[in-house]
């Protein structure tokens, strides 16, 4: 199997998530939902040539074969490994309205966060959790942005157990998204640091209990701006920064 980039970064090739795909695979049988979503909704016919995403390195080039009440068969062409990126990225996200949740789980995958952690904070109000819908909207972004890595999605955890878990340290650091005094722009990190660690609370922000016990593990206070951002608007901002400053 030859490993063209050139074949899989093409801008017109619209792409498919393939759990199965490995860097054997000859031919790829799309899933029932996959399949309905390439025939009934893009209108893709035998011979089409469509992108692959397995979610866990893997992007490959493929061409429709066959079109089969059992789902669409794909003959691979080309196979692209991505080896994961060097610093990562680990998301803390409050339970926040569905709807708002939503477009912060398909943002988050589309600037392709490593992990994203619903948290249940103090001032959560919002403690709905549905994995099954918000797996789809990521599996949806991964394909939009053509990536090959899905996030994890950890299942809802309280703040605190969340933040006593963080282990800092020279290679990993930690910013919660908190107005404060004394909060900062994060600066240029050194070489080593591998994994960022961020935390972002509901609309009504963290408490001072909370605030303190993320201090206590290590955690900086990070400043987006000056006026007060939404919870999903925050993570996103904060993401971006981090991206632009250490990735």
């Amino acid at each position: 199997m030859n490993e063209n980039r050139d074949d899989i970064q093409d801008r017109e090739l619209t792409f498919f998530y393939a759990p199965d795909l490995t860097p054997q695979s000859q031919t790829i049988l799309l899933s029932r939902e996959e399949s309905h979503h390439a025939r009934r909704v893009l209108r893709k016919h035998r011979d089409d040539p469509i992108g692959l995403t397995n979610g866990t390195g893997l992007l490959a080039r493929a061409r429709i074969q066959a079109i089969r009440p059992s789902g669409i068969q794909c003959l691979v062409e080309s196979i692209v490994p991505h080896p994961p990126p060097q610093r990562s990225i680990h998301v803390g996200l409050a339970l926040i309205r569905p709807n708002r949740m939503d477009w912060a789980i398909e943002k988050l995958t589309e600037l392709g966060v490593h992990s994203i952690h619903p948290l249940v904070t103090e001032f959560t109000t919002t403690p709905t959790f549905k994995r099954s819908h918000l797996e789809r909207i990521a599996i949806s972004a991964l394909k939009q942005s053509k990536r090959a890595f899905l996030p994890i999605l950890d299942d809802p955890l309280p703040f605190r157990e969340w933040i006593n878990r963080m282990r800092l340290d020279n290679e990993r650091i930690g910013y919660i998204a908190h107005w404060m005094p004394d909060a900062a722009s994060p600066a240029p990190v050194d070489l080593q640091v591998g994994s960022v660690y961020l935390a972002v609370g509901p609309e009504g922000g963290f408490s001072e209990t909370e605030i303190r016990l993320a201090r206590r593990n290590g955690f900086q206070t990070l400043k987006l701006q000056e006026h007060t951002l939404r919870s999903e608007t925050a993570a996103v901002v904060a993401v971006t920064l981090i991206k632009f400053l250490f990735l």
